[in-house]
Parts: C-alpha cells; sequence; structure tokens
C-alpha cells in the first residue's frame, strides 16, 4: 500500500506540463484581473490533507506538494505568451496541533525550482462540529499566502472556507465551499507587463469550491485535490502524520 501511493503521487507530479513560465506583456486592466484570478487564486494554501484535526500539541504534518496551475487562458491575453508555460511547482507544508481541534500550517516554496515563482502562506484550521453516529465533520479553514511570478507580479491572497468531510479509517473525502480576494502589483517599465508601463494594482474577488481526497497508511498518506476559482487548479501532497 505504501509503495503505492508514493507510485501515484509520483505519476500525478510527471504529469504536469515542465515548460517554463511566461507571462504575456501589454496587460490591459480586464487581462490583470484575469492574470490576477488565475495565478493569485491558484497560488493559494491547499487544504490537502485529512481535515480531522491533527490532536493538539502532539500533532505534527509534514508533507511536499506538486501544485498545478494552467495558463492556457492567460497565455491569450495582452501580447500573448510565445509558450504555454503552464505552472509547476513545489511547496513544502508544516502543520502543528495547537489545541484538540484548532492546527495551523505554514508553507513556502523551497528554491530553487525551475518556475520562477517564490512565495510562502499559511492555514488556520477549526474543526468546529463533528457528529457522534456518523464519520462526517465540518470545519473553518482560513488561509493566506503572498507570491512572486517572475518579478512581474507579486500577489496577496486571503480566504476562509467551509469544509464538510467524511473520515473513514484510511479515506477522507473532503469538499468545501468559500470566498477569496487577491491584491496583486504588476511591474511596469521596461521589461514589464501592464500596457500603460506602470505599475498597476490590481483587486479581486472569486467564490472558492474545493473537492479532494486523501488516503492514508499508517502515518502516511497522499492527498489529491481539485479547486475551482476563475478556473480549476490541481494539486497532490505526500505527507507523514505523528
Amino acid at each position: 500500500m505504501l509503495s503505492l501511493l508514493i507510485t501515484v503521487f509520483f505519476i500525478f507530479i510527471s504529469w504536469q506540463s515542465n515548460a517554463a513560465m511566461t507571462l504575456p506583456k501589454n496587460l490591459n486592466s480586464s487581462d490583470r484581473e484575469v492574470t490576477l484570478g488565475t495565478l493569485g487564486f491558484g497560488s493559494s494554501p491547499k487544504l490537502l490533507s485529512s481535515p480531522y484535526p491533527l490532536g493538539g500539541y502532539d500533532g505534527v504534518e509534514v508533507g511536499l506538494s506538486s501544485e498545478y496551475i494552467p495558463l492556457s487562458d492567460v497565455a491569450s491575453l495582452g501580447g500573448k505568451s510565445t509558450s504555454r508555460g503552464d505552472i509547476n511547482y513545489f511547496n513544502l507544508v508544516l502543520g502543528k496541533g495547537l489545541f484538540y481541534n484548532i492546527d495551523i500550517f505554514v508553507q513556502f516554496i523551497p528554491m530553487p525550482q525551475e518556475e520562477s515563482i517564490s512565495g510562502f502562506g499559511g492555514q488556520l484550521r477549526w474543526a468546529f462540529y463533528e457528529t457522534k453516529f456518523m464519520p462526517t465533520a465540518l470545519s473553518l479553514v482560513f488561509n493566506a499566502s503572498s507570491t512572486n511570478f517572475n518579478n512581474l507580479l507579486g500577489s496577496e491572497t486571503t480566504g476562509v472556507d467551509l469544509v464538510g468531510s467524511v473520515n473513514m479509517r484510511d479515506v477522507s473525502l473532503f469538499f468545501g465551499l468559500g470566498q477569496a480576494r487577491s491584491i496583486g502589483t504588476f511591474i511596469g517599465g521596461v521589461g514589464g507587463i501592464t500596457d500603460s508601463g506602470n505599475a498597476e494594482t490590481t483587486d479581486v474577488s472569486s467564490q472558492h469550491t474545493i473537492f479532494g481526497i486523501s488516503i492514508k497508511m499508517s502515518n502516511i498518506f497522499l492527498a489529491l485535490e481539485v479547486d475551482r476559482y476563475v478556473q480549476s487548479t490541481y494539486a497532490g501532497k505526500l505527507g507523514l502524520r505523528f
């Protein structure tokens, strides 16, 4: 079972595009909204784990996620990109139980990677309700992140989600609905990507839907997740809980 989980994870990350990310130039106001909606929301922290609490002060989680953002919509904007350049990058995630049903997670993009992307973020998860006669629960998940793309776009993204989960012995299914906001700064001037030639700030909001699955064997787990903002993004994580 362990070897199967690891094999599935590496099949997932090898499936992703490895082309270098290229952002189009001459982005007008509506182009910048689409670009920020794709990249800002797409790089926000993912649940990618069993929503079941870590278990108080002793609970710890360590994981490596592979995250994929399609750029087909962005490539056709502005002056158009000459490369499809979908984004595929890794995140290192560390989690700690604060109380019985409250966990905190921090993440950062380890360097160097092929993609010209850097950033960090975090989540606070509160499992506030658990049924007594069924393996179901409700959680509130607060998240925030800061991400830089090619030194051409910097985004600050925040969000909150209500997540429902079905937690069986070795498998957890989770789904959620929430709201997110992203504020981005687009670089202008020589080598910039705005149509005005000046640095421009864009602010977008979006609903957020989540669907995922977490499969575990002993302390090791594999999680797969689909997130939908203005478009769908995909992620997988191999992790250890103890």
